[in-house]
Parts: structure tokens; sequence; C-alpha cells
């Protein structure tokens, strides 16, 4: 048991390596966890021969503690447990139910312990959002107990540690804590957690009494209420190109706003200014003539229906220009940059493939209506 018990501190190293380097990565939802929880506890060793039903008699106590938990990414964390109860369990006869075994025993006990989390919804049916995850954590831990062994019959103590501890008696131990649970999804950043736990001291010496299975047993069901925060699962979410951007970010959001609200094609519009007023934007926007005959674009993404880029799809890839959306019966499609040649755009689309998007390639738009790409188009410079 004590191999076992080193291999669960190597298996939680490994889970912070992989989720340090998976964090690095992708991250979208809040890291840090802190929660209080509360429920019952029921002792399994040498002073028990009841099934676990039999024990809500009279051998079942109370149990609670708090919590707080660091998740690497959606599938992995870590955490940091502490916990405080009673227990309770009496043994008038042994296994043949008519030799009398005459002992009872109760105790406090305090249980601290170091575990790896991982959610196995997310881990065996893909990361989204569920109103109910299940989940599972290994670790290891250290249990403090002050109990006293005593005879049924009389109330005779037989061993206690509540002044001074029994002679050739433990009163601490290692142990091995298991549990499963579900995560019920109360609001955003707040969870409901019901959690079943079984936890193996590393002794025979829990109930001062050695004998049979040389490990004592405790296990726990807790109702818990745990809360999320941290702002790493912002870092994805804004879309506008940087600082560091030429000049396409001032002019070419207010050329595609202007083309989504106003619907009419710009000829109409010259038709009806007087022709003194038509040199004066010529002279003072000269770059403008790539987008008011014709542009390159790159497409990036299509669908039926609306889709938040960077959100929902490519949270991951970073875009030098903003995500601009267009509609075409029924059909949403998505494209980036704006470039007066081909060759810029398709070493643009050659970028995007880079990053991630495989399916990215040269489009042109006109008054941000798409058009067919021709050769003449293509040879200009």
């Amino acid at each position: 048991m004590k191999r076992l018990f080193y291999f669960i501190l190597i298996v939680i190293a490994v889970f912070c390596i992989q989720g340090k380097t998976y964090a690095q990565k992708k991250y979208s939802s809040p890291p840090w966890q802190i929660g209080a929880f509360g429920g019952i506890a029921q002792y399994y060793g040498d002073i028990s021969n009841k099934a676990w039903s039999s024990k809500f008699s009279g051998e079942t106590n109370y149990s609670f503690g708090a919590l707080a938990r660091h998740h690497f990414n959606p599938k992995v964390g870590l955490g940091l447990q502490v916990q405080y109860g009673s227990l309770y369990s009496a043994k008038p006869f042994k296994s043949d139910g008519t030799t009398s075994f005459d002992l009872q025993y109760d105790a406090n006990f305090t249980h601290a312990n170091l575990h790896a989390f991982l959610n196995l919804s997310n881990f065996f049916f893909g990361e989204k959002d569920r109103l109910l995850d299940f989940y599972g954590t290994l670790g290891v831990g250290h249990l403090w107990w002050v109990g006293t062994l005593s005879r049924i019959s009389t109330n005779t103590v037989v061993r206690s540690n509540s002044v001074t501890a029994p002679v050739g008696y433990k009163t601490s131990s290692f142990t091995i804590p298991a549990s499963l649970g579900v995560a019920i999804h109360l609001a955003p950043q707040l969870k409901l957690s019901l959690e079943g736990t079984m936890m193996t001291a590393l002794s025979d010496e829990v109930d001062f009494y050695r004998d049979g299975y040389q490990y004592d047993i405790l296990s726990y069901a807790h109702i818990g209420l745990n809360y999320f925060f941290g702002g790493a699962q912002t870092k994805t979410k804004k879309l506008n190109a940087p600082k560091t951007v030429g000049k396409w970010e001032p002019e070419v959001p207010i050329k595609v706003t202007d083309y989504e609200i106003f619907k009419d094609s710009p000829q109409t519009i010259v038709a009806s200014t007087p022709e003194l007023k038509l040199p004066t934007p010529e002279s003072r926007v000269p770059t403008q003539s790539a987008t008011s005959d014709y542009e390159f674009r790159v497409q990036i993404y299509a669908k039926t229906s609306p889709i938040a880029i960077g959100k929902a799809v490519y949270r991951s890839v970073k875009f030098d220009y903003p995500i601009v959306e267009n509609t075409f019966n029924g059909l949403y499609r998505y494209s980036t940059g704006t470039f007066r040649s081909y060759a810029e755009a398709e070493a643009y689309a050659h970028t995007m493939q880079s990053r991630g998007i495989f399916d990215a390639f040269v489009v042109a738009y006109r008054n941000n209506q798409r058009i067919p790409i021709t050769e003449e188009m293509k040879n200009r410079k």
C-alpha cells in the first residue's frame, strides 16, 4: 500500500506538469475554485461488522470541511482539502453473530489531503457547457484522530488517546482518499457538488485495535457549494486588431459598417451628390481606391447560422485584423483583412492556415458584396 501511496504522488506530479503545458495553449474557464462542504461520515474497521445501510442506525456521524483547487484547464486540476468529523461504531458480537466481542469506538478526526482532479465529462465527451459535470479525485493525505475504545456493556475504557497516547499505538496515519462526484451548475461561477469519498488509512490502528484487514477505512458523503473565479477566460474574447496594425485598422471597420447598415449601392449615393463635392473625398482619402473598386479578403469560416469567431470557434487563433460578417441567401460568411493585391491576400491566407485555420482562402468583395476572382484581378499589382 505504501508503494501505491508513492505512485499516487507521482500521478499528481504528472497531472501538474501536463496541466500547466496544456494551460499555456488554451484556457476557457475560471481557474480557481474555493468551496465548503458538509455531510456524513462512517467508519469501517475492526470494530465494525455492519453493512453501510445498517450504519445509518446510530453509526453515522457528521463531517464538514473546506477546499481550494486550481484548474489547469477544463479537464484537470490540483486541490487541497481540510476536513473535520466524528466517528462511532459498535461491535457487540463477532462475525458468527453469537461470540461476544463487546467493543465500541468513538472518535473525532482531522484529515488533510492533496488531490488530483479530473473532469470526467470533459475528458470523455469533450469540453462544453453542461448542467451536470461528473468528476473524480485521487490524492494522498494525513489523518489525525482522538478516540476512545471501550466496552459496550460497562463503558470501561480499553484504550484512549484523549489524555495520552496508548503505548504501542499510533494516533495519525497517511491516507489515500478517492472520490466520485457530480457538479451542478447554479450560475456561471457557482456550482453545487454531491460527492462520495472512500479514504483508506495506511494503518490498522485508527480504532486502537489490530486484527483482520490491515487498513482501516472511512467513508464520506458530502454536499458542497463552490465558487469559481479568475479572469483567464477573457484572454481570447477580443477580436479587434492590435495597436500595431497598419493603415487598414481605421478604415476597414468604417467601410464595412457603412455597407452593413446602408444597403444602397455607392453609385446611387454618388448620383444624388452634387458634382462639385466629388473631388473632395478623392483628394482627402487617396487610399480608398482599393475598397471603392474591389478588395481582397481571407475567408475563414462559413455557416448557416451566426457564430462568435474567437469564442465558439478558433479561440486560440490570433487575428491581425477585425472579423467581418457578411450574409448571402441565409449563409453567414466570415472574413478578415483587406488587401489591394491578390498576392498579399494569398500570403495572409497561408498565415491563417499556419495558425490552424486550414480552410482559409482568398475572396474578393465589391461594395461589401462577394464577386468572382478573375485572372485580371489576380494580376493587379
